[in-house]
C-alpha cells in the first residue's frame, strides 16, 4: 500500500509497441506484464482496441475480464485528435466532435477515468466537457514536446484549464520536456538516415543552446542538410524539450496524470531526462496520481526489464524526496 501523500507507478502500452506490432506480445501478454509493473493500465485507442473511436462490445468483455483477472486498475486513455485525416482539408469543429466524443465513450465503457487529450481539441474542449460531466471522466491536454510549459501554446492551454476551472479538466505533463540532452540513439538514428555527423552534431549544439527549430533549420540547410531529411532533424525539437522541472508547481493543482516518457536506461537512471527534479517538484506538490512509465528508446532485448529499472527509479527517488521532508 502506497503512503497518502505519493504517486503510483503503471505502464502505458504504448512502451510495447515493438512487441506488439512484430506480434510477440499479445494483448493479453501486455496485460499480465503490466500486473508486475504496478498494476496501472494506459492504453491509445486507436492503437489497443476494436471499433475506434467506438469500442466493440466484445473488446469491453475481454477488457474487463483480464483487468479483474489481473488486477489492474485503468488509469488513462489516449484519444487521438487526428484534425488532419482528410487529403483536401482539415477536418471541421463539427467534425472533430464527432470524432472525440466516441472516444470518450469508450474510455468510459472501459472504466478509465483518464482521458489524454491533444492539443487540437482546444477549440471544442467547451462543448466536451458536458460529456466528460455526464460520463464522470477527467480530461488532460498532454504537454508533449514541443508543448513546454514556457511555450506560448501551452500558456494558451493553461490560461483556458484556468478560467474554466472544472474539476473534469487538467494537465498532463509528458516527461520529454524536461529533457537534459539528445538521446544516444537519436543522434545514431540520424546519422543511420544518412545526414552527415556533421550537421548532427551542430543541430545538438543548437538545441543544447536553446535555438528554436525554425533557426536551427536555416542554419542546418545552408550547412547542406538535405531537404528529405529534415524531418530527421526535426525529431530532436519534437522529442525534447527545455522546460525546467520546477514549472511543476505552478500547474501542480491541474495535473491529473503524468506520462514518464524515457529513452534509455544506464546503472539505474535515464541520462536524458531530469526525472529526479520532476520527482522533486511532484512530491513537493503533493501529486498523489499515477505516472505512467512510456518507453520511447530503440528496440531491445528485454522491455520489460528496462520499465521495472525506470519504476524503481521513480520510487527510488519518491523515497529519497519523502525521507528529506520529514
Amino acid at each position: 500500500m502506497k503512503p497518502d501523500n505519493s504517486f503510483r507507478v503503471g505502464v502505458t502500452f504504448h512502451s510495447f509497441t515493438n512487441e506488439y506490432c512484430a506480434l510477440q506480445w499479445s494483448f493479453e501478454d501486455m496485460m499480465f506484464l503490466a500486473s508486475l509493473l504496478g498494476g496501472g493500465v494506459e492504453i491509445v485507442g486507436p492503437a489497443h482496441h476494436r471499433g475506434f473511436p467506438g469500442v466493440t462490445a466484445e473488446f469491453e468483455r475481454a477488457f474487463k475480464s483480464s483487468l479483474e483477472r489481473n488486477q489492474l486498475i485503468p488509469t488513462c486513455y489516449g484519444s487521438y485528435a487526428d484534425p488532419f485525416m482528410l487529403p483536401d482539408r482539415d477536418l471541421t469543429p463539427d467534425e472533430l466532435l464527432d470524432y472525440t466524443v466516441p472516444q470518450l465513450k469508450a474510455a468510459a465503457k472501459l472504466g478509465f477515468p483518464v482521458v489524454r487529450l491533444q492539443y487540437f481539441t482546444h477549440t471544442i474542449i467547451e462543448r466536451l466537457l458536458p460529456y466528460a460531466e455526464k460520463l464522470n471522466l477527467k480530461m488532460g491536454y498532454e504537454l508533449h514536446v514541443p508543448l513546454t510549459i514556457e511555450s506560448p501554446e501551452t500558456r494558451m492551454l493553461i490560461e483556458q484549464v484556468t478560467r474554466i476551472a472544472s474539476p473534469h479538466f487538467g494537465l498532463i505533463p509528458d516527461s520529454g520536456i524536461f529533457a537534459r540532452s539528445v538521446s544516444r540513439f537519436r543522434i545514431r538514428q540520424i546519422q543511420e538516415q544518412g545526414v552527415s555527423r556533421e550537421i548532427v552534431l551542430r543541430a545538438v549544439e543548437l538545441w543544447n543552446a536553446k535555438t528554436s527549430a525554425e533557426d536551427a533549420l536555416k542554419e542546418l540547410i545552408a550547412m547542406g542538410l538535405d531537404k528529405k531529411s529534415i524531418g530527421q532533424i526535426e525529431m530532436i525539437w519534437g522529442s525534447y524539450g527545455h522546460s525546467e522541472p520546477e514549472a511543476l508547481a505552478e500547474i501542480m493543482p491541474y495535473i491529473i496524470h503524468f506520462h514518464g516518457k524515457f529513452y534509455s536506461m544506464f546503472d539505474g537512471d535515464e541520462p536524458d531526462i531530469r526525472f529526479e527534479e520532476a520527482v522533486r517538484a511532484l512530491v513537493a506538490g503533493g501529486y498523489q496520481g499515477w505516472i505512467s512509465s512510456e518507453y520511447e528508446g530503440p528496440p531491445v532485448e528485454d522491455t520489460f526489464a528496462l520499465l521495472r529499472e525506470h519504476q524503481d527509479m521513480l520510487l527510488r527517488y519518491q523515497e529519497k524526496c519523502l525521507k528529506a521532508a520529514q
